[in-house]
């Protein structure tokens, strides 16, 4: 009987520890969170950089902007050296302008209209023969594909004229969208071939695009078009960013997507290069969440036994 209390004493024991450990892994696997906040750093570039660069070749004649210059969409950034075409444009206005051959050939079809119309006339009255009407009819064709001929070299002069502009018009390089110059690939007088075209560095910092490498079930959880707050260590100032860029590839090596987010920077508070930070949730996949209760069965199940 002794014996009998005993064992009873015992096993009372046991299982009230046993529930014990049963309620606390309970309680702390429905107190843990399904989510959680992650922080991320990252860095910021411009929005777009362009080497800017010549269609044609040749030697810099000028640079009209400086390190540092704030340039407009269009606007000349340097010039390639036009002496040349400059001289050809002259030539080409000059034959352009140049009218005496149409006049000629409208003088003339005048008066043959003029001698046509007598002779027609003298024919009515019996005073001219037929042959001298149809060479006069002759002459007066003769007159008007003149006046033609005159006509379309003077449009192939235009056209010539256009041509040498548009030519010296693509030696200037313009700037292909609003940004800031920052670097010079060229000097003034230096030979640009088309090989080597690049003549200068442009970059857009009206915004800036955030980088940042997140984990393929952290990027799964981001939209294109989100908004983000972004931090900036730095300075301590914060903003919102949308997100721009999620790649489809994840790396083989880290296991990382990389994430672009932009940043509008109008008034230049942010600069490039910038480190930067941001946080996310980081929410559980329905996989995760089903191996996350099966331990906990697994335990609570060892426990009690």
């Amino acid at each position: 009987m002794k014996v009998t209390r005993v064992w009873l004493r015992t096993w009372i024991v046991r299982s009230g520890l046993g529930l014990g450990v049963l309620c606390t892994v309970f309680f702390a696997s429905a107190a843990a969170p399904l989510d959680t906040t992650l922080q991320l750093e990252g860095f910021t570039e411009p929005y777009r950089v362009s080497n800017v660069a010549t269609d044609d070749a040749g030697v810099i004649g000028e640079f009209l902007v400086r390190d540092g210059d704030e340039v407009r969409a269009g606007q000349p950034l340097a010039r390639l050296n036009n002496d040349v075409h400059e001289a050809l444009l002259s030539i080409a206005e000059h034959h352009m302008l140049s009218e005496g051959r149409l006049d000629g050939a409208r003088a003339e079809l005048v008066m043959r209209q003029e001698r046509l119309a007598k002779l027609q006339s003298l024919r009515v009255d019996g005073h001219a023969r037929q042959e001298e009407v149809d060479r006069a009819q002759s002459e007066l064709g003769v007159a008007e594909a003149n006046v033609r001929s005159a006509q379309q070299d003077l449009i192939a002069r235009k056209l010539e004229y256009k041509k040498i502009k548009t030519q010296i018009d693509r030696r200037t390089i313009r700037a292909p969208f609003a940004g800031v110059v920052t670097t010079f690939h060229k000097e003034r007088g230096e030979f640009v071939a088309l090989n080597d075209a690049a003549v200068l560095t442009l970059v857009d910092l009206n915004s800036l695009l955030a980088n940042f490498m997140v984990l393929s079930p952290q990027a799964a959880n981001m939209n294109l078009g989100q908004e983000i707050a972004v931090h900036f260590p730095a300075s301590g100032l914060e903003t919102h960013g949308t997100v721009e860029f999620i790649s489809p590839i994840t790396d083989a090596e880290s296991g990382t997507v990389r994430v672009k987010i932009r940043v509008d920077n109008p008034q230049r508070v942010f600069r490039s290069g910038e480190r930067c930070k941001i946080w996310i949730r980081d929410r559980p996949s329905k996989g995760a969440l089903i191996r996350r209760e099966a331990v906990s069965r697994g335990q609570q199940a060892t426990e009690a036994r």
